[in-house]
């Protein structure tokens, strides 16, 4: 059963962490209720829900959901299209909700479900795209039976992007893809996560690695009976004719946005041109997807639909929201839950807010994590009581301007960090930071937060930096040259991280730290004579 399948855990050998990975991550658990009312309005159109089985090829139940706008069609002659939204390794259906603000006010159907081994499917495993590609078929056929008129298309993230790029070849006929942070080749990526410790309990060595995928291999093989070879959505790329956007974040470091370069420029190679297009953004695998990617996105369906947005009441024609409906993320441990309005009440599913503890005798840093029908909050850091609205007037409040704006931080601040883990408040220092004003912890090794995570889990210390804390030697934005060895020779770059160890990231190798070992032969000031000039 999922309960009894292993799960990475710190000090658990790589081996057993990447087996995990691959085909039993962590399982996103919820409630049908984390759905949300099966009615509600997102950009002035209402929007009814309906949730369904629809049965794999291998019997499994797929949950279902379709969110259907309640409008009429500028041509309506033409069927309203839909968009089958595919969720990551560790996430469900709930992972649509980030699309339910971009296409629901387009006139745009949305249906999402939780692939086999995920959410409340049934099966005990993924696969990373081979099983899931007749998941998505399955869907597709459902959808085709029961509106034969029509128009499909697909929205992948991770491993439904994946999925969804082995599937594409067999059928022509979908009329868009949105493949979002999709890996190029299962083998290559297993390699590249066995070598790095930010996803490992620890890095495997180089001279064990060949090793160690051979018995990963064999173990998938009689888990899922799936060759992890086969897994190569860029095998598969080059035979697509359906038009593709490739959606990548620059400062990924799991899915590499160098998989979405590869995978763009295989797509439909071997035929007829393709329509394709790749969009790079700031952000890595899981954050946030920016307001204006997820603008383009739905901008990107029109086109290839053929339609136009919708009239409301007012005579206007329906666009992207303002986020009062706002999309959540996804992450790899799992779903957030779809955000939603009360009937009545001033705090939505997931808002950021201060609570007043009389334990600690301040305001401290709160989530709403539940909503009720009367407007009644449930917050993270008091679970299980509800805060009528008479209560939300005396403990809760928004966050104060005054704690969201501030100085950025630097190196070896002491700060107060509210770890989730431990449900509290806990002393912290600053050991890295970016050109992005994002922070590393000395608590929180191997993680950037953003500007937005550190608005309700950071706060300043009374007490000041230590008297004694050394000045780094760089600065941020200082302008370098780099000594490229894949280049052969120097080239202009700029420095984006420093930590207090002396390291540093450039812009030419983001994500690679740099020891003061490697800056005496590697890096220097400006001199002139750069033998690789800027574009």
């Amino acid at each position: 059963s999922p309960e009894s399948a292993p799960h990475i855990e710190e000090g658990q050998p790589s081996i057993w962490s990447l087996w995990n990975l691959i085909i039993r991550p962590p399982r996103a658990k919820y409630e049908e209720k984390h759905l949300g009312h099966d009615k509600f309005a997102v950009g002035g159109i209402a929007v009814n829900r309906e949730d369904s089985i629809v049965m794999n090829h291998r019997g499994h139940r797929l949950c279902c959901s379709l969110f259907e706008p309640d409008c009429s069609s500028p041509d309506s002659d033409k069927p309203r299209p839909v968009v089958v939204y595919c969720h990551g390794n560790s996430s469900c259906r709930l992972g649509a909700m980030e699309a339910i603000p971009v296409l629901l006010p387009l006139g745009i159907a949305l249906f999402s479900f939780d692939f086999s081994g995920s959410g409340i499917s049934d099966g005990d495993y993924v696969s990373l795209g081979w099983h899931e590609r007749d998941d998505l078929d399955a869907v597709i056929h459902h959808l085709r039976s029961r509106f034969p008129n029509r128009d499909i298309g697909v929205w992948g993230r991770s491993m439904g992007a994946a999925s969804c790029l082995l599937h594409l070849p067999r059928d022509p006929k979908i009329a868009g893809a949105v493949l979002d942070s999709a890996f190029a080749d299962l083998p290559r990526l297993a390699e590249t996560l066995s070598a790095s410790n930010h996803y490992m309990p620890w890095a495997l060595p180089g001279f064990v690695v060949s090793t160690a995928l051979e018995l990963v291999r064999v173990m998938v093989n009689q888990k899922v009976g799936v060759e992890i070879s086969d897994v190569s959505p860029v095998a598969h790329a080059p035979e697509a004719r359906v038009p593709a956007l490739f959606v990548a974040g620059r400062f990924d470091d799991f899915v590499s946005p160098d998989n979405s370069k590869e995978l763009y420029n295989e797509y439909g190679t071997t035929g007829q041109d393709v329509q394709k297009d790749l969009l790079l953004f700031d952000g890595d695998h899981n954050s946030t997807r920016p307001r204006d990617v997820l603008r383009k996105i739905g901008q990107w369906f029109m086109r290839q639909f053929k339609v136009e947005a919708p009239l409301l009441k007012n005579g206007r024609r329906a666009g992207f929201p303002e986020l009062g409906f706002r999309p959540p993320s996804t992450l790899l441990n799992g779903p957030v839950s779809a955000r939603r309005r009360a009937t009545r009440g001033r705090y939505m599913l997931g808002d950021r807010v201060e609570y007043k503890s009389i334990t600690k005798g301040t305001w401290i840093s709160a989530i709403v994590v539940d909503v009720n029908e009367n407007g009644d909050v449930q917050l993270d850091v008091k679970r299980g009581a509800w805060f009528d609205a008479k209560d939300q007037e005396l403990k809760v409040r928004d966050v104060q301007q005054s704690d969201e704006v501030g100085e950025p931080w630097e190196l070896y601040d002491v700060v107060s960090y509210h770890s989730t883990t431990l449900g509290e408040w806990i002393d912290a220092c600053v050991v890295a930071v970016n050109i992005h004003n994002e922070v590393e912890l000395d608590v929180k090794r191997g993680y950037f937060l953003t500007t937005d995570e550190q608005s309700h889990r950071l706060r300043r210390c009374p007490e000041q930096r230590p008297s004694d804390a050394p000045r780094p030697v760089w600065r941020l934005n200082t302008k370098v040259e780099y000594n490229s060895k894949s280049l052969g020779g120097w080239t202009p770059a700029v420095i984006v991280a420093i930590d207090t160890w002396g390291r540093i990231q450039l812009d030419v190798k983001f994500g690679a730290w740099l020891t003061e070992e490697d800056q005496e032969e590697r890096v220097r000031l400006p001199t002139g004579d750069c033998i690789l000039e800027e574009d």
